[in-house]
């Protein structure tokens, strides 16, 4: 077994991620389109710091960064949208900030920005 194959087995959640897609146009030119470019990708999300969360009358503000362990073929680039649905089956919504690559797995930084 291969270390990326050893990381897998503790990929417990999954991820969805939405970007901008490649497509060709009827004319036959390249163009771009907001999109999902992958669904069910196995990752770990670990925590990376405490949450912030900013009280107003009105509103929570939640923003906090945690990290996303995934595959080395996994089609993500900084600006992405990524939605984890955790083992628990909990889902929430983060962006992704420019990825780490190492030669068994990409570190992700993921930004959770949301009210409550």
């Amino acid at each position: 077994m291969t270390e990326a194959e050893i990381l897998e087995l503790t990929y417990f959640d999954k991820a969805a991620i939405y970007g901008q897609i490649e497509y060709k146009k009827f004319n036959g030119a390249t163009a771009f389109k907001s999109g999902m470019k992958a669904e069910n990708v196995k990752c770990a999300i670990s925590k990376k710091d405490t949450s912030n969360v900013n009280q107003t009358d009105i509103t929570n503000n939640i923003r906090y960064n945690v990290l996303m362990f995934c595959s080395t073929d996994t089609p993500i680039t900084a600006g992405d949208d990524v939605e984890i649905i955790f083992e628990n089956g909990i889902k929430r919504k983060y962006e992704a900030g420019e990825f780490f690559p190492y030669l068994s797995h990409l570190e992700v930084p993921l930004l959770r920005k949301d009210k409550a």
